[in-house]
């Protein structure tokens, strides 16, 4: 891993990162890797408005939000600086252009990196759920959805959600440099909704992985009445992970459209640990 693009949003609070922004920097100090940055105004943040004024203060001073162009100018200032505290070379991508989409400029910047990291709060809404799945669908590259107040890196435990895909196989071997530097890698299949082809394949994974010098186990677990995204997410959570790792859209978008899938559980949820998704 030498290469990291992060996709960050402006914020009308001035005094600190994001949580994709920490994890991101980390990421690259890690690995020593390069740290490029896109930063857009991508749409406005509940969580960065300010409040509502109390007419009962009268004296009280109300801040204006600042502009767009400097709310990308301050965000990337922040950005680079952190990452000269950690040592970390980094450089600032301009997300703006009048010839290309920001769609199109994620897709295209992410697939000359090796990852993108992407922040989100709460569930994927548009436009950003549109530019998350623009670039697993476009990019060919793994993504990371990095929730506010996450763990920085995935050092202690590590859930794969295994079912024998494609997008599955992609995202193990996207994350591996990830798994190689973890002290246990959990790897689990929700068995309620389809039998298995290879039913021992969870366990063939686990062997793969030990050539790799990666401590991972197989386990199985049933859903019951919440869905796929929930289930693995619970079980993450309860396992005290730091990362889990899924492929998306697994049995094509088309068909994910119409059955649901694991990937839009995930999106529809409020995400409380990093997530690395391959297509």
């Amino acid at each position: 891993m030498k290469d990291i693009l992060a996709f960050l949003s402006t914020s009308t609070r001035r005094d600190n990162l994001s949580g994709g922004a920490h994890y991101a920097i980390a990421l690259a100090r890690m690995y020593g890797a390069h740290l490029s940055a896109l930063i857009a105004d991508v749409e406005a943040d509940l969580y960065d408005r300010p409040p509502e004024p109390d007419i009962r203060q009268a004296e009280r001073t109300i801040t204006k939000p600042t502009s767009s162009s400097e709310r990308v100018a301050w965000m990337a200032k922040l950005v680079q600086s952190a990452a000269t505290d950690a040592s970390v070379s980094s450089d600032i991508l301009h997300a703006e252009d009048p010839s290309v989409s920001l769609r199109e400029r994620i897709i295209h910047c992410t697939q000359v990196h090796d990852i993108l990291i992407i922040d989100v709060r709460g569930p994927l809404e548009s436009p950003r759920k549109d530019l998350v799945e623009a670039a697993l669908f476009g990019s060919g590259r793994p993504i990371v959805l990095v929730p506010p107040s996450s763990p920085v890196l995935p050092e202690n435990r590590i859930v794969i959600a295994w079912d024998g895909t494609r997008s599955a196989v992609r995202a193990v071997r996207d994350a591996l440099p990830l798994l190689v530097g973890a002290r246990e890698v959990l790897v689990v299949s929700v068995i309620d909704d389809k039998p298995f082809s290879t039913p021992d394949s969870g366990n063939a994974l686990c062997r793969y992985l030990a050539r790799w010098h990666v401590d991972a186990k197989f386990s199985t677990i049933h859903r019951e009445t919440l869905n796929i995204g929930t289930t693995l997410l619970a079980y993450a959570r309860q396992a005290g992970a730091d990362l889990l790792v899924m492929g998306a859209f697994g049995h094509g978008f088309e068909r994910a459209l119409m059955l649901g899938s694991a990937t839009r559980d995930i999106f529809g949820t409020r995400i409380d640990i990093p997530v690395l998704m391959s297509h």
